[in-house]
C-alpha cells in the first residue's frame, strides 16, 4: 500500500483546487493509493481558507466624487451614508431593508436644467452632463452585482436612474481596464426597494466608476427631467491579504512532515 505525502497532497491542492474541494469526498472515496486521515488536515485548513475567501458580501463605497461635475439638486454624499435605509443592510438581509421618500438629506439628484418636463438625458452634455462617480472602496474586490436603492416619494417617479455604465480600476482610479453595462427595463421601478442587477461576470477593482445613463422618462410615472436614486452598493468577494489561517495550514504541514 502507497500513501499520499502532506507535500505530495498539498501540492496537489494548489495544483486542483478546485476538483479538491469540490470533490474531497470522491477523493476519499475513490482514489488509489488511499490517503491517510492525517494527510487530510492541511488540506480541510486549506479548504476553510478557501471557503472564507468565496463569501459573498454587501459592498458600501467608502469614497465618492462627482466626476463629471454635475449640478447637484440632493448632494451625492447620501448615496452611499446609509442615510434613507431602514436599517443595517447586509448581504443576508439587504432584499428587505427599504429607502425612505427622497429628501436633501437621504437621496442624490440633479437639477433640472431643462424645466419640469424636459428628458434630462435627451438635453446633451452642454446642458446636462451625463452623471459620473468614481467609487472608492477600503480593499479589492471581486464585483458580482450591483444594488440600489430608487428615488421616489412613496410612488414611482420617473427621474429614478435605470441604466449604469461600470468601469473598473486596480490601481485607485490611475487607470480603467475594463467595464460593463447594466439597465432596469423602463417602467421597472425600485421605489423603496433594491434592486439587484448581475454585472454579467466577476470584475476586480479598488475603484469603480460608475456613469448614469438614462432614466425612466417616457413611462408610466411623472418625472425624468432630472437623474435620481437613493443608494448604492455591491456584492462581490473580498481579496484577502495571506491570511493567518493559511500561515497555520503550512505550519501543520510542516509538523506532520517533520513526524514522518
Amino acid at each position: 500500500m502507497s500513501y499520499l505525502t502532506p507535500t505530495q497532497l498539498f501540492r496537489l491542492s494548489f495544483n486542483n483546487f478546485p476538483y479538491l474541494v469540490c470533490s474531497r469526498k470522491s477523493l476519499l472515496l475513490q482514489s488509489k493509493p488511499f490517503v491517510p486521515m492525517k494527510a487530510l488536515l492541511p488540506l480541510s485548513l486549506l479548504t476553510l481558507v478557501t471557503g472564507s475567501m468565496n463569501a459573498a458580501v454587501l459592498i458600501t463605497p467608502a469614497s465618492l466624487t462627482n466626476s463629471s461635475g454635475v449640478s447637484e439638486f440632493f448632494p451625492a454624499a447620501n448615496l452611499i451614508n446609509d442615510s434613507g435605509l431602514s436599517g443595517a443592510a447586509t448581504i443576508d438581509n439587504y432584499s428587505t431593508i427599504t429607502h425612505a421618500n427622497a429628501g436633501a438629506g437621504n437621496a442624490w439628484t440633479t437639477d433640472a436644467p431643462g424645466g419640469g418636463t424636459a428628458d434630462y438625458f435627451a438635453l446633451g452634455e452642454a446642458v446636462a452632463p451625463t452623471p459620473v462617480f468614481t467609487l472608492g472602496f477600503d480593499q479589492s474586490y471581486t464585483f458580482t452585482d450591483l444594488v440600489f436603492w430608487g428615488y421616489h416619494f412613496g410612488a414611482a417617479n420617473g427621474n429614478e436612474v435605470n441604466a449604469f455604465t461600470l468601469e473598473f480600476s486596480n490601481d485607485n482610479g490611475a487607470t480603467f481596464s475594463s467595464s460593463t453595462s447594466v439597465s432596469q427595463p423602463l417602467d421597472a421601478h425600485a421605489v423603496s426597494s433594491a434592486v439587484t442587477l448581475p454585472l454579467g461576470g466577476a470584475f476586480t477593482g479598488d475603484t469603480v466608476r460608475v456613469s448614469l445613463t438614462d432614466n425612466h422618462f417616457g413611462g408610466s410615472a411623472a418625472g425624468g427631467d432630472r437623474g435620481g436614486l437613493g443608494e448604492i452598493k455591491f456584492i462581490g468577494d473580498t481579496i484577502p491579504e495571506p491570511s493567518s489561517a493559511l500561515l497555520a495550514g503550512l505550519g501543520s504541514l510542516a509538523l506532520l512532515r517533520r513526524r514522518r
